[in-house]
């Protein structure tokens, strides 16, 4: 399968700064950098919706998901800023399994870019609905992307602590 690549410009409050973003194929040696923005993005953006346990169970279960082969199987994009990875996103099959965004990044479109990455690789593929489990702090994004809710659903850690989260879908390929 060949890369995908797709490049954005945006504008930074300084108009003489225009970085360039690019949305790409994952490399099999960014497992660390994309963990490092999943854990930030946790610690940082989820406080308002989950307990500092809930997020540390969280943290654990991505840690515990890359030691076991990380994304194996799965088609994973970087969004990187200046050589810097700022954001990651995922497809499994016909489900969403990840979009983060580093904090210092984020509500800058960078993960709406993400999502149209993984969206527009569904359609490629002949998918036409797309599913994620979002959580509670993901779910605004989502649902203003034109996924629908499904039902409300758990993760449960294996010290059984229940963490709230959205069942969600979008059909994102027409049938004709």
């Amino acid at each position: 399968m060949s890369n995908l690549s797709i490049s954005f410009k945006f504008e930074n409050m300084d108009k003489s700064l225009t970085p360039s973003l690019s949305v790409r194929q994952a490399q099999p040696d960014e497992i660390l950098k994309i963990l490092r923005v999943q854990i930030d993005a946790l610690r940082v953006l989820c406080v308002k919706d989950y307990s500092l346990d809930q997020i540390e169970a969280l943290v654990d279960r991505n840690i515990s998901h890359f030691s076991r082969g990380g994304y194996r199987g799965e088609t994973t994009f970087v969004a990187e800023l200046e050589n810097v990875v700022v954001g990651a996103s995922s497809l499994l099959g016909h489900r969403i399994s990840a979009v983060y965004i580093h904090p210092l990044y984020n509500r800058q479109g960078i993960g709406s870019q993400l999502l149209d990455a993984v969206e527009h690789l569904a359609c490629s593929r002949n998918i036409r609905t797309l599913r994620v489990t979002a959580s509670l702090t993901a779910f605004p994004f989502y649902k203003a992307k034109g996924y629908q809710i499904v039902d409300e659903s758990h993760l449960v850690t294996k010290d059984g602590l229940r963490i709230r989260c959205i069942e969600m879908m979008k059909q994102v390929l027409s049938a004709y």
